[in-house]
């Protein structure tokens, strides 16, 4: 399986990293048959700038964190340089990772998880829980996979 990229923060230097938002948002509506987000002109700078947690990986056997919006950051209480390298299982306390490890094997079986729930644990230890997320498979145009992806609303 091919390796998506490790990214550099979103900034309007690099415009918002709008091809790579376009390939995830493209890959979502492949896998699921929704829309990630509406219409844009500047997908990558509404998505950084989202009301919800936006996060993917790379695809790699460790699960390599590669884009998270502000939103997840905030939620992870910590910068780009601290969360964009870790690998994805951090995202959930130790004795959680269990329950994550089996949404990834779902994810892998059927392309993607709708309605999923669990807790999370940011940098400083805060535990939160997300509700009705999304995980899915980053497919290209071919079928390749190049990582997952992940997206919620719902914090509690």
């Amino acid at each position: 399986m091919p390796i998506g990229p490790i990214l550099t923060c979103p900034a309007p230097a690099n415009a918002w990293q709008d091809d790579y938002i376009q390939r995830v948002a493209a890959s979502f509506t492949r896998v699921t048959g929704t829309p990630l987000l509406p219409p844009s002109r500047t997908p990558g700078r509404d998505a950084w700038q989202g009301d919800y947690a936006l996060l993917t990986h790379r695809g790699d056997a460790d699960g390599t964190l590669n884009y998270a919006n502000a939103f997840a950051l905030n939620l992870w209480e910590c910068g780009w340089d601290d969360f964009i390298g870790q690998p994805s299982a951090i995202t959930a306390p130790p004795q959680d990772r269990p329950a994550r490890a089996i949404a990834m094997q779902k994810v892998a079986q059927d392309n993607f998880v709708h309605g999923y729930s669990g807790r999370r644990i940011s940098r400083k230890g805060r535990l939160f829980f997300i509700e009705d997320g999304v995980i899915w498979r980053l497919l290209d145009e071919q079928g390749e996979a190049f990582g997952l992806g992940a997206w919620f609303k719902t914090v509690g």
